[in-house]
């Protein structure tokens, strides 16, 4: 098992995913006081590590979002951003961590069906597009194509022991491939991934780890330590990943982004 590599200067850091079917880059990004990303071709799953900015996907706007000073402390604030979107964050002081993946190939939706994926006609004003597959106008945020955000209190709580698990993006989330946990491990404690609860069953798992002590990331026999930061891309035999994360002399923050939802 091979650490990713990272790339960049201080605003950005990228580690590549190679060789990966689903899992195409891990980013972590501070951005300057305007500042601007895209999300290409991808998905993204967004989780703000630290700090607080106002945010926007594409048209939508969410200002304020993030309350800790670090990823060790409180519980994360999250954005889904669909492919080819615009993400802007201004007036703001902190880091954010993006994972992107590649959408499975889909068949063009037609028909009323299609209306379904997109926030069309909108209430002015209101927030909501009519959804015709339900009859009901909803939140424009909602719907598949859209960006949106998720604050603490869209995500489950999850106990595995004595640990934690935060559920950021859950596996029946809108998002084609991505779901997200996060996990903050206590020092001497040993996250057994397939131990969490109705996780998503997947293709792949992208691990980062962030401690300024030391961790063991491990994967069957093979395993790793890392101190600062560390990101690997794991295949998975879907329901079983083999897994395990282990803090040994201090807190290490965690998030694992699962790709290729089965």
């Amino acid at each position: 098992m091979t650490p990713l590599s990272w790339s960049g200067d201080q605003r950005l850091r990228t580690a590549a995913i190679g060789g990966s079917r689903w899992l195409e880059h891990v980013q972590l990004w501070r951005p300057h006081d305007i500042d601007r990303l895209s999300t290409g071709e991808h998905e993204t799953g967004v989780v703000l590590l630290s700090g607080t900015f106002d945010l926007f996907g594409g048209p939508t706007a969410w200002p304020a979002r993030g309350a800790r000073t670090t990823p060790f402390e409180g519980r994360p604030m999250a954005v889904f951003l669909p492919p080819k979107t615009e993400f802007r964050a201004e007036r703001g002081n902190g880091e954010i961590l993006l994972v992107a993946a590649r959408q499975p190939a889909s068949k063009p939706v037609t028909g009323r069906g299609a209306f379904g994926t997109s926030p069309l006609l909108q209430m002015a004003g209101s927030g909501k597009a009519f959804d015709p597959n339900t009859g009901e106008w909803r939140p424009a945020e909602t719907f598949a194509t859209s960006p949106e955000s998720l604050p603490p209190r869209r995500m489950e709580r999850i106990a595995v022991g004595a640990i934690t698990v935060e559920r950021v993006l859950a596996p029946d989330y809108k998002a084609a491939t991505l779901s997200l946990d996060e996990v903050v491990l206590a020092a001497g404690a040993t996250l057994r991934v397939d131990e969490i609860p109705n996780r998503a069953h997947c293709d792949e798992v992208m691990v980062f780890v962030r401690t300024s002590a030391t961790v063991r990331v491990g994967h069957g026999a093979d395993d790793v330590e890392v101190r600062g930061d560390g990101a690997f891309c794991i295949a998975t035999s879907h329901a079983d990943t083999g897994i395990t994360i282990a803090a040994a002399d201090g807190p290490c923050y965690v998030l694992l982004a699962y790709a290729g939802k089965n």
